[in-house]
């Protein structure tokens, strides 16, 4: 593993140095096994851990090739790096989720059209029915800020924090003490629609900004108070 890992960076550095451009066909194998002077082995378990990094594709019966880039390839490594992070500090999360969903609410009251505005109202009514069940009260309130994310009209924001769903679920449901959590919730995501729905971009930036905000001070209030 150690040897491949070697060569994975050496031709991860050709290809994002551009040497190898998108479309190029990779060397065969018995090349790179002549010109990196290992065995077919390594070599194989090096195209496999870049084919899993999106950097190549192999058609079968024509060979391997550089790959294009697309936003797939960019969820798929944020979402496995998010799923195998397992001490991902949540309040690393919190602070990266202020800085893009800030700009994401912005964006979205100038570009979000009513297609969006309806989802986003739909999903208020249903996190109000969910109080009762805070696993389904957190699953809706991130699938809100995802929406919101995609109203942005900008997709690599809304591609990014689709990778880290499942990341953002569990610190919602996590940041749940046993005060009058539910209220304030509501309210606060109720202002950044209101303020999208009316088109105030800077409204809905500080609306996103003072919840996120708060979100974070509760989390550490609820981590200190476990300590």
């Amino acid at each position: 593993m150690q040897r491949s890992a070697k060569i994975i960076r050496l031709i991860e550095s050709e290809i994002l140095g551009g040497k190898m451009p998108v479309g190029q066909r990779l060397e065969s194998e018995e090349k790179l096994c002549e010109r990196f002077g290992v065995s077919r082995t390594v070599i194989r378990e090096a195209i496999q851990q870049l084919r899993g990094r999106g950097l190549l594709r192999t058609i079968k019966g024509s060979g391997t090739y550089i790959a294009e880039s697309n936003l797939d390839t960019l969820a798929n490594a944020m979402e496995a790096y998010s799923a195998l992070a397992e001490d991902l500090d949540f309040l690393e999360l919190i602070d990266f989720r202020i800085l893009i969903e800030t700009e994401c609410a912005r964006l979205a009251a100038i570009h979000a059209g009513e297609a969006v505005i309806r989802e986003l109202r739909s999903l208020m009514d249903a996190m109000r029915q969910s109080k009762a069940d805070r696993a389904e009260f957190s699953r809706l309130d991130i699938a809100f800020h995802l929406v919101i994310a995609r109203g942005s009209g900008n997709r690599i924001y809304a591609t990014v924090l689709r990778a880290l769903e499942k990341k953002c679920i569990d610190y919602a449901r996590k940041n749940r003490g046993d005060s009058d959590w539910f209220q304030s919730i509501v309210s606060t995501h109720q202002a950044i629609l209101d303020a999208i729905e009316n088109g105030k971009a800077d409204v809905a930036a500080e609306a996103m900004h003072k919840h996120l905000l708060s979100s974070r001070r509760q989390y550490v209030d609820l981590t200190d108070g476990q300590g």
